[in-house]
């Protein structure tokens, strides 16, 4: 479908829900998508669609010049991580507003990501590259106690916490046999963690929301909460530190989503994101606060619309994850009388009986979803506990346990996690 005479955007990846929103804001559509994972309601939103691996950043470069040389982009944009490289690569190599492939790279790569900030002398997180228990060990002895990482990735997969020198051999023997041969080392950062869901007009970053957050000992999030109940002095110095990032790194438009967390020193950055939060945090900020980040984008893209000051917080509002014990469903019941509760705004459940359950290593392993609204984030956050303990996913052991899981087995790119990439266009300008 095309708009004559309208401003045309190609969108890397994602849901019909944002073609939806381009739409309105007057965007006539170049969708690159894969072509297993396309949803086919989505072409007739769009003016051209084109079928090809969208993660390979050269690939998507390469089929967009040929696009703009046809008919010229506005602009080249992702509302998802998978697609953040591609928009980024074909930004750059047209030479078109928005994020560019240098500042996205730093971004997916943790070390770059702490080595930035060291440099520019916005903070001092110790970090390290290691390979082996040797690594491991020296960094646990100079630091204390140490979480390692994939250098690239998200989801928490293959992060684990050493808690001190006796941890370190069944640290590193788990990583060798996950297939985590290279990763980064860096210092605990302890206290509660938040996420700052920010915008940026022009260089000018706002604030949006800030997301309280609940996790396992894997790190694995199982809960976010809105208004995160920070005190005045703590959310001045998150902002502060937030947008020095987002400045020293080279965002200067759209969405971001920061995690921060509050040590007794101070906030400090564990990483940061050119899009909006996942886990359907944007969901809870538009529930919150009215505003839809993902429509925003379009509309501030399409120059229809002037640099927001975020209003007060409309009650609470809270995301619950649903967690089984590993093993194969038998069932799964008390959805629907939760479903229909006035103050469930979404439940979206990720199994059903004959499904495998996987110990929770990552985002992917979670068994579903709760949003919740309440009259204050206290009342949403009890309120999306209770109601999640109302749902009942009954598991039985698997008698044929497959063997351990390691990245290759898990992870849809395990190339990225371990540092190999795609190859790229070489210019990396921000």
């Amino acid at each position: 479908m095309t708009q004559e005479n309208a401003p045309r955007i190609a969108v890397i990846g994602g849901q019909v829900a944002a073609l939806e929103k381009a739409r309105q804001a007057g965007f006539d559509i170049v969708w690159v998508h894969g072509p297993h994972e396309l949803d086919r309601s989505g072409l007739e939103l769009v003016a051209e669609a084109h079928l090809t691996d969208y993660r390979d950043p050269r690939a998507v470069a390469d089929l967009l010049a040929a696009v703009h040389r046809h008919r010229p982009l506005a602009r080249v944009v992702s509302m998802i991580e998978d697609g953040l490289e591609s928009a980024a690569a074909a930004t750059t190599a047209l030479g078109l507003p928005g994020t560019g492939l240098g500042t996205v790279r730093v971004l997916q790569d943790k070390l770059a990501f702490r080595e930035l900030l060291a440099d520019r002398g916005i903070e001092g997180v110790a970090a390290r590259l290691g390979h082996d228990e040797a690594d491991i060990r020296a960094f646990v002895a100079e630091f204390g106690p140490t979480v390692i990482k994939p250098r690239y990735g998200s989801g928490s997969l293959g992060v684990r916490l050493v808690h001190g020198p006796d941890a370190v051999s069944e640290v590193a023997a788990w990583a060798a046999e996950f297939g985590l041969h290279t990763f980064v080392m860096e210092e605990y950062l302890r206290g509660p963690e938040f996420s700052v869901e920010a915008f940026s007009f022009a260089g000018e970053h706002v604030v949006v929301a800030y997301t309280a957050k609940e996790k396992l000992d894997s790190f694995v999030e199982v809960g976010h909460v809105q208004p995160a109940g920070i005190d005045a002095d703590a959310t001045a110095r998150i902002e502060s530190l937030v947008t020095r990032m987002l400045d020293a790194v080279g965002i200067e438009d759209g969405p971001s989503h920061t995690e921060v967390i509050l040590t007794p020193d101070g906030p400090r950055l564990v990483e940061s994101h050119n899009r909006r939060g996942g886990d359907r945090i944007a969901d809870l900020v538009d529930e919150v606060y009215g505003t839809d980040i993902d429509a925003l984008a379009f509309l501030w893209y399409a120059g229809r619309t002037a640099p927001i000051t975020p209003g007060p917080a409309r009650g609470g509002g809270a995301i619950r994850f649903l967690t089984a014990e590993p093993g194969v469903v038998e069932s799964v019941t008390g959805a629907d009388e939760v479903r229909a509760d006035p103050r469930v705004v979404a439940l979206q459940l990720s199994v059903e009986p004959g499904a495998t359950v996987a110990p929770i290593a990552w985002s992917y392993d979670r068994s579903g979803l709760l949003i919740v609204r309440g009259e204050s984030a206290e009342d949403a956050r009890a309120r999306a506990h209770a109601l999640a303990a109302r749902i009942t996913i009954k598991t039985r052991p698997d008698t044929e346990p497959g063997a351990p899981r390691s990245i290759a087995a898990v992870a849809p790119r395990p190339e990225r996690l371990l540092g190999t990439r795609t190859s790229s266009p070489e210019k990396s300008e921000r």
